[in-house]
């Protein structure tokens, strides 16, 4: 067995606590990075502490509700407190909402969407950004619904991320640090079962097949600003 691959590496995970964001960061613990998970809930969030294991720190948790402007400043400052210094945030928490045309979005909804998916993310990532030095990286989790009909306000707002990872990959240019969006595609997921009710969720690969490009860019990898993780080969 080789060492580490992140050895050192300090990192935040937001929606440690299933999904994409669990597998995200129970392979960034088992690589040796000193994790930070935060989850709405803390008990699911405890959850993940229990089971992550690796050779270095152990992971610590953050209970963090992207829709509370407070709530997002205090647990940006309790994930600094924690790691020194920021390596790596993955932006993975969010909402889905109700899929259906923008016109039929129930009232409120469109609101809340965009307070936890687009300003809660950007507003955490800002109180990040201070934490974070040369050679940093910012992943922020993507998705094939970015912009697309029918999926209302979860739609809107992947494909504002998206843009904002654009911008904030040029901005922070001189800084060395990375902005990359990564769309994992389809996973067996609580939130794939609620957008696909139908679906067999054996007919979709678990979130672990969709870690490889995370832990390449936190190691240092640089793939550019959009990655299909299906189409990773690197």
């Amino acid at each position: 067995m080789g060492a580490p691959r992140l050895h050192g590496v300090r990192a935040i995970v937001t929606g440690a606590s299933r999904g994409v964001g669990r597998a995200v960061a129970e392979a960034f613990v088992a690589e040796g990075a000193h994790v930070v998970g935060t989850a709405r809930e803390a008990g699911r969030l405890d959850a993940f502490l229990r089971a992550a294991r690796g050779p270095g720190d152990p992971p610590s948790g953050v209970v963090l509700d992207l829709a509370d402007p407070g709530g997002v400043a205090a647990a940006a400052r309790a994930a600094i407190l924690a790691l020194g210094r920021v390596d790596v945030l993955v932006n993975n928490a969010g909402m889905l909402g109700s899929r259906v045309p923008l016109e039929d979005v129930p009232p409120g909804e469109l609101e809340a969407v965009v307070a936890a998916n687009l300003v809660g993310t950007l507003r955490f990532t800002q109180a990040i950004l201070p934490a974070m030095g040369h050679g940093g990286a910012i992943v922020n989790v993507s998705s094939g619904a970015a912009g697309r009909a029918g999926w209302a306000g979860y739609g809107v707002t992947k494909a504002a991320m998206d843009a904002a990872t654009r911008m904030l990959r040029e901005e922070l240019a001189d800084r060395g640090i990375r902005c990359v969006a990564v769309n994992p595609g389809g996973t067996r997921t609580a939130m794939r079962a609620a957008a696909y009710p139908h679906e067999d969720p054996a007919t979709v690969p678990h979130p672990r097949g969709v870690v490889p490009p995370f832990v390449a860019i936190a190691e240092g990898a640089d793939p550019g600003w959009h990655v299909e993780a299906r189409e990773w080969t690197g």
